[in-house]
């Protein structure tokens, strides 16, 4: 009898798991919450239930879920990881270096943590601790893709801070370790772009660009980006593609002024 009703119990948190990996959330809180009520000590499906809400913004009660299970086991990492997590997506960035410091105190080699904690110190703008900690995060784990990418925006940001110029070729060495475990991501491109361009490479900003457009047609950063560099470039035929593309996108007014102008050039040759 208790084998059938544990196996039943079971088979809702499966179906919740399932609902989660679809995408839909609000029927794998409630998968949950049917297993929870019937077993209120099921850790599991209370870990995936602050999983489900923190995916619905719903900040407040998946910290809720996550504290109850932090009360029963202080030492839970996979816990102190996704709150972390949470609390850096409602700026709460203190309480999140206290879950990461805590994290690192059970699993010292926890690249994840480290990248977490240098991200916290890149958003305060401490971009010397924040390089400490991407870097030590790279030594655990040399194929973590997002700690190569922050670094190198670290490096671009004291680059644009100092006007030092080997800092934006240490900031392009670093997005390009990224690109190589990531080839196709169009924001590693976007930033490729910038940082080329903050070097004075409008050539290879342009390719960056055009390549990241290939994989997201749609993102108005990039057509907008493309429209201004091949306005600048003086190929205005192509720079008005783009800004026609982007007036699609968006309705801006100062958008049909950059269109006329462009027009005018085009007149002009």
């Amino acid at each position: 009898m208790f084998e059938q009703f544990d196996n039943y119990v079971d088979k809702i948190y499966i179906n919740g798991n399932a609902l989660l990996e679809s995408g839909a959330l609000d029927e794998a809180i409630a998968c949950y919450n049917q297993a929870l009520f019937l077993d209120e000590s099921f850790t599991c499906a209370m870990f995936y239930k602050g999983v489900a809400l923190v995916s619905l913004k719903r900040y407040d009660e998946a910290l809720c879920c996550y504290d109850m299970l932090l009360d029963i086991d202080p030492s839970d990492t996979g816990v102190l990881e996704r709150k972390g997590i949470a609390l850096i997506d409602v700026n709460r960035y203190e309480e999140a270096l206290k879950c990461y410091n805590r994290l690192l105190e059970i699993e010292p080699d926890n690249s994840r943590a480290y990248l977490k904690i240098g991200h916290i110190y890149q958003i305060y703008g401490n971009y010397k601790e924040a390089l400490t900690y991407f870097d030590k995060s790279l030594e655990l784990n040399p194929l973590e893709k997002t700690a190569w990418y922050f670094k190198g925006l670290v490096l671009a940001e004291q680059g644009l801070i100092s006007t030092i110029k080997h800092k934006f070729v240490e900031s392009l060495k670093c997005i390009d370790k990224a690109l190589e475990l990531d080839p196709v991501d169009p924001d590693l491109l976007k930033d490729r772009a910038k940082v080329l361009l903050n070097v004075g490479d409008t050539e290879r900003s342009l390719i960056c660009y055009l390549k990241a457009y290939s994989i997201a047609p749609d993102d108005p950063v990039i057509i907008s980006a493309l429209a201004k560099l091949y306005r600048k470039l003086g190929q205005f035929n192509e720079s008005l593609y783009y800004y026609k593309k982007l007036l699609e996108i968006q309705s801006d007014n100062s958008l049909v002024m950059e269109i006329e102008y462009v027009k005018s050039r085009l007149d002009k040759s």
